[in-house]
């Protein structure tokens, strides 16, 4: 698993299986198509799958998570892509912004 997380104004990578943060505002599940699903839980990751959950106010939309997924070698550059266009519209990350990406890797 390639697991990224923002959270306190800064990125922290980690290995665990579970983040700790707050509790989602929105959960999406993006498929090996790039197809973002909204979902009320966290799911368990296939293979090429990618998570996205959201506690805070965070202005991308579903096709832009979409095309980011489907751009970045993992998931540093997808959530890195996201947080620069949430800063081009609102010009600020809010204290209480928690944004945790998950792409499912081969496990080697």
């Amino acid at each position: 698993m390639s697991i990224c997380c923002f959270r306190n104004g800064s990125f922290c990578k980690s290995f665990e299986e579970t983040t700790a943060g707050p509790t989602p505002a929105a959960i999406f599940r993006l498929s090996t198509d790039g197809k973002a699903e909204r979902l009320q839980e966290r799911p368990q990751l296939e293979m090429e799958e990618g998570l996205l959950l959201v506690a805070g106010e965070f202005y991308v939309d579903p096709l832009e998570m979409e095309v980011e997924f489907l751009k970045a070698a993992d998931a540093r550059q997808w959530l890195e892509a996201l947080l620069l266009r949430h800063v081009e519209r609102v010009r600020s990350v809010g204290e209480d912004l928690f944004v945790l990406a998950q792409i499912g890797e081969v496990e080697a």
